[in-house]
């Protein structure tokens, strides 16, 4: 089976949203796909996921999601969840996670660079956003 690393490393929301379909598309072909949360992407698989985080102001991240639900795109915390659902491993950045207060939800692990490193050694592929 081909294996796929993702480094989420980006504070921007865009990128988040896009690592997170990257790695259910691989998932659904049947890769085995690990996914590291560095920096704010980390809030994302909390056990409180928040997801107005990254580089957006308060009026321009609410005009983002209401042109995503026009056009029927699903939210990051749906993209999230799913992914915990489908079988990507999930590892969220220890040290930065400590620092932000955030306890990781069930399924997602707490990791750091030698983890990265060592899984990301012998990927068929590693993207980083």
């Amino acid at each position: 089976m081909p294996k796929l690393v993702v480094m989420l490393s980006d504070n921007d929301l865009a990128k988040s949203y896009h690592a997170l379909v990257v790695a259910l598309s691989a998932r659904a072909l049947g890769y085995e796909v690990h996914l590291f949360a560095s920096g704010l992407g980390v809030l994302i698989f909390g056990k409180r996921p928040r997801t107005r985080l990254v580089g957006l102001p308060f009026l321009a991240s609410l005009y983002i999601k209401w042109k995503m639900r026009k056009i029927g795109a699903r939210r990051l915390e749906e993209l999230a969840a799913e992914c915990l659902k489908s079988g990507v491993r999930i590892y969220v950045d220890e040290p930065v996670a400590k620092m932000l207060g955030v306890e990781p939800a069930e399924g997602v692990s707490l990791a750091g660079a030698l983890t990265f490193l060592a899984i990301a050694k012998d990927a068929d592929l590693v993207l980083t956003f």
